[in-house]
């Protein structure tokens, strides 16, 4: 017979000449089991010694089971999250950019003169979504205001109040930075690019952005407050970035335009436009509402 444990061949007798194991041939079960653990025993390194009980006189020996090692609970969480990022690489882009993304926040909310200033086309990005999201909060926190003073609003007013001035508002944002690039071209700095003007607008917008971010914390205080941070934050938006772009710009010729005229002409532009949309915005309120 066949020693289940080592697999030494003994001719009679119950117990292997080897290593001392019982030998079983009655009960087919256990010498299935028994052959599955000599199976686990062989795999992981775990035999016996050559000496062991020896002549048949010892009792009956108990099988080897293989116990895998603990995993320390640290490393097994470092390992877990490690496969997950190695699955999910776009999740590690978006917090990638996002520690990008508020380091230049950072920077614009401590200092945003000399950020702007220092900021070029490949800004573009981080301004780009600085302006988006200064167009989500604005309608989006007016209506909120509304809601919160009981403001008796009708079936799809949020479509009416804050997806259509969304789009009303990045319309009006994106011709403020044409409006302020014509201006710095025209007068300070010939050689400007487009790129470049548009990072440095989101550079300068993000006090304002943040002046959005902290009004709904006023709601419980004054809603008054509030509507008076979001008019002071679009008015200083208009007023005061134009003028802040331009100044970033050392002036490199004489012969344009004075800069007091353009940023003239760039507030009367803006105007223009703003009554453009306020007359279609107040019309179109009017036939749907």
């Amino acid at each position: 017979m066949m020693c289940p444990i080592c697999r030494y061949e003994t001719e009679e007798g119950k117990y292997c000449e080897q290593c001392g194991a019982r030998l079983i041939s009655e009960d087919k079960a256990v010498f299935t089991a028994f052959k599955e653990q000599a199976a686990a025993s062989e795999v992981y390194g775990l035999h016996q010694g050559s000496t062991r009980y020896r002549g048949g006189s010892q009792g009956e020996q108990e099988v080897p089971v293989y116990i895998p090692p603990d995993i320390p609970y640290h490393t097994a969480g470092r390992q877990h999250v490690e496969e997950e990022a190695a699955s999910n690489p776009y999740w590690e882009s978006i917090k990638l950019y996002g520690q990008i993304y508020g380091d230049y926040v950072v920077k614009g909310l401590k200092h945003p003169i000399a950020s702007a200033s220092a900021t070029d086309g490949s800004q573009l990005l981080n301004a780009t979504v600085s302006m988006l999201l200064y167009v989500l909060f604005l309608p989006l926190l007016g209506y909120v205001t509304l809601s919160f003073d009981g403001a008796i609003l009708q079936k799809g007013a949020f479509v009416h109040l804050v997806l259509k001035p969304m789009g009303w508002l990045a319309l009006f944002l994106f011709l403020l930075n044409i409006f302020t690039f014509t201006a710095v071209k025209l007068s300070n700095y010939p050689g400007v690019k487009l790129k470049e003007a548009m990072a440095r607008f989101g550079t300068f917008l993000t006090p304002f952005l943040a002046l959005l971010v902290i009004s709904p914390l006023f709601l419980f205080i004054n809603s008054d407050i509030t509507t008076v941070i979001l008019i002071l934050s679009f008015v200083s938006t208009v007023i005061t970035i134009p003028v802040l772009v331009m100044n970033s710009y050392k002036r490199k010729k004489t012969a344009g335009l004075d800069p007091l005229y353009a940023i003239l002409l760039v507030y009367a532009a803006s105007l223009l436009v703003l009554a453009l949309i306020w007359d279609i915005f107040t019309r179109y309120l009017i036939t749907s509402l």
